[in-house]
């Protein structure tokens, strides 16, 4: 690992109270009148392709704990993802148009189609980003998966997805009304991802769609 990524992840862990325990709060945050069946939510939410986030992520494992803050921008088949110290240091930047991947790291550029081993092979971080931009809208990423909706909201509760051969389960805690100029989207912004000993914790600060 060179020298930046060790100074990442020496930094990033005292920032990991920032993604502590939460109250769960699958009921959004403001009162709303928003009334959608949950085929009505999935459909506008698969229709969603460009959208972007700010907040903070925690890679948590039984002899390491990593966190940072992420910026991730979604423009259809183009995406953007920053990930940076508590201090605003930049330490992946990570550029994708259609499946060429490339990252800026410590200077240099690294460019693949596989982009999770790519990630990991530069930061020993597991991040599945293509199923991640399912999951955080609450959408199933294989057709097989299951959701576990709140009786009341009729928003995910939980999801279990198969991805890249493995088991991931999806917990969401927390929802917001996210609002643009014609609608307004119920989008989770406290998600608890796990899979093995990995647990990997998402608070959103701020959606954009």
């Amino acid at each position: 690992m060179n020298s930046q990524c060790k100074h990442f992840l020496i930094m990033l862990i005292s920032s990991l109270l920032i993604l502590g325990c939460s109250t769960t709060r699958l009921v959004p945050e403001e009162k709303l009148n928003i009334k959608q069946s949950i085929e009505q939510r999935n459909q506008q939410l698969l229709t969603l392709n460009k959208w972007q986030l700010k907040g903070k992520i925690a890679f948590l494992q039984t002899n390491k704990r990593e966190s940072a803050s992420i910026n991730w921008k979604v423009n259809n088949d183009n995406q953007q993802l920053n990930l940076s110290t508590y201090l605003g240091i930049s330490v992946l930047k990570l550029t994708s148009n259609n499946d060429l991947h490339t990252i800026n790291l410590d200077g240099k550029k690294y460019q693949s189609s596989d982009l999770e081993t790519l990630i990991y092979s530069l930061t020993q971080l597991t991040l599945p980003v293509k199923a991640l931009s399912y999951w955080l809208k609450g959408l199933p990423y294989q057709p097989s998966d299951h959701i576990d909706y709140h009786p009341e909201t009729q928003l995910p509760k939980s999801l279990n997805s198969q991805y890249d051969g493995r088991l991931w389960q999806i917990k969401y805690s927390k929802y917001k009304n996210i609002k643009n100029k014609s609608t307004n989207t119920l989008l989770a912004t406290k998600i608890t991802i796990s899979q093995g000993d990995l647990t990997i914790k998402i608070a959103i600060n701020n959606w954009t769609i």
